[in-house]
């Protein structure tokens, strides 16, 4: 029989309208392939990170529609998944997996084009997205996990400078993107800053 995985406490980071909505009606799947890992719902776990994409969409709200709206982060619970269940990009077996379907998808040698987009990172960003959103859809996974490094900020500069010179990891978060909802449970908010 396969074993289950529990993970307590998952952030997610949201306005208090979108609060209000996912707890009388739970969450949706949103996104596109683009998103981090394809369509799905996010939470870190860490609630700063929660905290930082809260803000990030209040501000979006406000410069979209003009209005001002407040942030807050709901927590959930993902307990009894199977592991077969789960795409954990940061297991050994799971990245070789995923190693073999990408060299399968793509050819050897096979240049990154993206129209549009000219920055190598945003090419990588973006493909990265789209073969772990195809992959997980391919293998009907319903949790996909991954460490993923954040983008360059200049504000992050001086730090990264410092971490590394202590062989220290920085600028990695945890992502957790749900693709079946059912397996959100102890819905519940977690609080205004």
């Amino acid at each position: 029989m396969k074993y289950t995985e529990d993970f307590y406490n998952l952030s997610h980071g949201t306005d208090v309208e979108s609060a209000r909505d996912i707890c009388l009606n739970g969450f949706e799947i949103r996104g596109d392939a683009t998103s981090w890992c394809g369509k799905g719902v996010y939470f870190y776990d860490m609630k700063s990170k929660a905290w930082w994409a809260a803000n990030r969409k209040c501000e979006e709200i406000k410069q979209q529609k003009q209005i001002k709206v407040e942030p807050i982060i709901i927590l959930s619970d993902i307990i009894n998944i199977y592991k077969d269940d789960i795409f954990d990009l940061r297991a050994k077996n799971d990245l070789e997996q995923f190693e073999t379907f990408v060299k399968e998808v793509l050819s050897e040698g096979a240049e990154l084009k993206v129209s549009g987009i000219t920055d190598d990172t945003e090419r990588k960003i973006l493909l990265r997205s789209m073969l772990i959103s195809f992959y997980a859809d391919k293998i009907k996974c319903k949790l996909v996990i991954g460490n993923f490094r954040q983008r360059p900020q200049p504000l992050y500069e001086h730090s990264i400078e410092f971490a590394n010179s202590l062989d220290m990891i920085f600028g990695i978060e945890t992502i957790y993107c749900v693709k079946d909802v059912s397996i959100i449970s102890n819905v519940r908010l977690g609080g205004n800053r």
